[in-house]
């Protein structure tokens, strides 16, 4: 949490002093109150298509829903309505509350952004870096073979094997790892090229 909190405060540095840069006058205001603003207002944002054309917009009201997965309702701008609309996915009972989906994240996004944490997350993820092992006597070799200036990969893990990510991790986890002759490894990689071009 406390990595993901440096991150984002990092980004909103990165925001301000790039827009005080590009728009005169910006800079008579603080750090401090594009920080405020900015984490206000950016929980509030709905993507949206009108005419046509992607963009972001702020609906009063809709915004205060709570969350709930699986989603209850779905919402859109429809042109010829002129308007933001929320449909229900299913019936829901009068004086019942009415729920948006803020979408699949991790508890440590819900509570960054929105300030509360989901029990029992089927989404929950943890970034991890393995790295190649320089005492490795194969390091160089695996670094060719990989065609990367870094000898690490990151992952967002989650706590399911089922995500196309984890078959991604344990790939990698086997390759940082695998100790026996290198000429397969080399093999193994040309084979994967050649599958992969197959399929183009």
């Amino acid at each position: 949490m406390l990595r993901v909190i440096h991150e984002k405060i990092e980004d909103i540095k990165t925001d301000y002093n790039l827009i005080c840069k590009e728009v005169p006058g910006f800079d008579s205001f603080s750090l401090r109150e594009f920080s405020e603003f900015r984490i206000i207002t950016s929980s509030r944002v709905f993507g949206i298509v009108v005419n046509g054309v992607k963009t972001d917009g702020f609906v009063p009201l809709a915004d205060m829903l709570n969350h709930k997965r699986p989603r209850q309702t779905t919402w859109f701008y429809d042109d010829s309505r002129g308007g933001f609309i929320i449909e229900a996915c299913d019936d829901i009972a009068r004086g019942d509350q009415v729920y948006d989906s803020y979408g699949r994240k991790c508890n440590s996004r819900f509570f960054l952004n929105y300030g509360f944490i989901n029990m029992n997350n089927d989404a929950d993820e943890f970034i991890l870096a393995p790295r190649l092992n320089k005492a490795d006597p194969c390091y160089q070799l695996k670094l060719g073979l990989i065609n990367e200036k870094v000898d690490f990969c990151k992952f967002q893990v989650v706590a399911t094997l089922e995500e196309a990510v984890m078959s991604s991790f344990l790939s990698w986890l086997r390759f940082v790892t695998y100790d026996d002759e290198i000429g397969k490894l080399v093999l193994e990689k040309n084979v994967a090229v050649v599958e992969a071009q197959k399929r183009r």
